[in-house]
């Protein structure tokens, strides 16, 4: 397995982890609440790094369906696995060339991070999805993060919030 392969939950995983499923033993679980919603394996690795049978296991996770692989990130960014997908719009002149392509990193990781959580039938995801400058994200967000606090955690929401600040280089 690379090193730079994305895992992230996936609806059986957040059953698992936040229905009390409790059907895995107790060191899968562990991995599987660790791995949230895109890390990669080495993240993973150094989380966990006590953790000698930490690639069966994720490969144990990903084929009984509670992880998925999202995208191997060769490269320095961690981009989300959304990233190919073209701008709703063209964005409008800026007079930074990368805070177009920071908005698009950032609104695609909010958009991956709510459909593994809450779907793409939230009039959230809905809303994010048709955003084309940094007001019309700073004025969605908000709404995605409660809409994330609402159905998987507080955390989870916190979790998105660093993820989206990361990708805005604040």
């Amino acid at each position: 397995m690379e090193m730079t392969m994305q895992l992230a939950r996936t609806t059986k995983g957040q059953e698992e982890i936040f229905n009390h499923g409790h059907s895995l033993r107790p060191k899968y679980r562990q991995i599987l609440f660790s791995i949230g919603n895109g890390m990669s394996l080495g993240e993973l690795r150094s989380k966990l790094p006590n953790c000698a049978e930490l690639e069966v296991m994720v490969n144990e996770l990903l084929q009984n369906g509670f992880i998925q692989a999202l995208r191997s990130m060769a490269g320095a960014q961690a981009a989300p696995a959304a990233a190919p997908r073209a701008p709703v719009a063209p964005a409008p002149p800026a007079a930074s060339t990368q805070a177009p392509a920071n908005l698009e990193s950032a609104r695609s990781y909010v958009l991956e991070f709510m459909a593994a959580l809450v779907g793409t039938k939230s009039p959230a995801y809905r809303k994010m999805s048709e955003v084309q400058d940094m007001a019309d994200f700073t004025a969605i967000l908000p709404m995605c993060q409660k809409v994330i606090a609402a159905v998987a955690s507080p955390h989870q929401a916190a979790e998105m919030e660093a993820g989206v600040a990361k990708r805005l280089g604040r």
